[in-house]
């Protein structure tokens, strides 16, 4: 699948999600965005450390991953101009 298609889906889904819930929306996409983040750092870490054989489709999976949640939350609260919940 194309980068930009996984980027604008998830970027998509994440502001629908946000607009329907504010609460779950944001939590939804901090929380999913860390992990993401956190599993595609450890795994540029091992593979300087060991390469292995992993396809460079998975890398670009898990920069979307958190990617795509980091941008529509920061557009979120750029247009609302601030969280509404908090």
């Amino acid at each position: 699948m194309n980068f930009a298609l996984l980027l604008i889906g998830q970027l998509i889904l994440y502001s629908l999600l946000m607009l329907a819930n504010e609460y779950a929306g944001t939590l939804l996409a901090a929380i999913l965005g860390a992990i993401c983040f956190a599993i595609w750092g450890l795994s540029h870490v091992t593979e300087w450390v060991e390469p292995s054989r992993v396809s460079r489709s998975y890398y670009t999976y898990l920069l979307t991953g958190w990617i795509a949640p980091a941008l529509a939350l920061i557009a979120f609260i750029a247009l609302r101009g601030g969280i509404g919940w908090l």
